[in-house]
């Protein structure tokens, strides 16, 4: 069978993106949450192993949908809660004015006002900005790029994500990914072999200090190459769930 893999038997933890992964990529953000097919198996899943979403949204928007999980990175890891532990990176006051400054710039500008700007959190501070064009179906690229450079200006990282209808903007502060994932290993004392699942560039880190890196391969990266053990298309992510739930059912009885 497809997804009889040795490997799957020995994960004792899965990390996963949002976006793209365990959530439609084209689907207004109101409305995304992970299909019922999907919801259900992690649902199951995590009765076995702890589950972790790491995502650029913030807790806010991702605990209500993704109650499965046992520990949450948001924003990119600017916020991570487990259990009753809250972190939000000690750095991120320093960015309040920016954001600011950021958000009425791309608020004053005409040709940007149909698409969707996402202010994310954590806690009461402002931690990063989407801007999302996935109703609108194009952008002003101009405009797009003014904004950017803008940004850049500030100190900003943005991150544009081949394909995709959005960028992500966070402070210039040297997170990633990989960082969250270590952080919640750590905070999670996890000690045996992580499965981590992801879909876009931004994935890469978390996907480099994780034992088993999976992709899942959607219509926007269809030529996108990442450092992954395993491919899985969105529309066989239940079935791959199962078959992970099989093999660590197994070692258990």
């Amino acid at each position: 069978m497809k997804f009889e893999i040795d490997w799957l038997r020995s994960v004792e933890a899965v990390f996963t993106d949002y976006d793209g992964t365990i959530a439609p990529i084209d689907i207004a953000r109101e409305l995304s949450k992970p299909l019922s097919n999907v919801y259900e198996k992690l649902v199951e899943l995590g009765r076995y192993i702890p589950i972790a979403v790491i995502s650029t949204k913030d807790c806010d928007f991702l605990i209500p949908r993704t109650d499965f999980a046992k520990a949450w990175a948001c924003t990119y890891g600017f916020e991570i809660r487990v259990g009753d532990v809250r972190y939000i990176h000690e750095d991120l006051h320093n960015w309040q004015d920016k954001f600011r400054e950021l958000i009425e710039i791309i608020q004053g500008i005409d040709s940007l006002r149909n698409a969707y700007l996402e202010v994310k959190h954590a806690g009461i501070l402002i931690s990063g900005l989407s801007i999302d064009w996935r109703r609108k179906g194009s952008i002003n690229k101009d405009a797009l790029e003014s904004v950017i450079r803008r940004a850049q200006d500030l100190g900003f990282r943005v991150i544009k994500y081949k394909g995709h209808p959005f960028i992500d903007i966070y402070p210039g502060i040297p997170i990633d990914k990989g960082y969250a994932v270590t952080k919640l290993k750590e905070l999670m004392n996890i000690t045996g072999p992580i499965m981590y699942m992801g879909d876009s560039e931004n994935d890469i880190p978390a996907m480099k200090v994780v034992e088993y890196p999976v992709g899942i391969r959607h219509k926007y990266n269809e030529n996108l190459e990442l450092p992954v053990k395993l491919w899985v298309r969105e529309e066989e992510l239940p079935e791959f769930l199962d078959y992970l739930l099989t093999s660590l059912k197994s070692k258990i009885h």
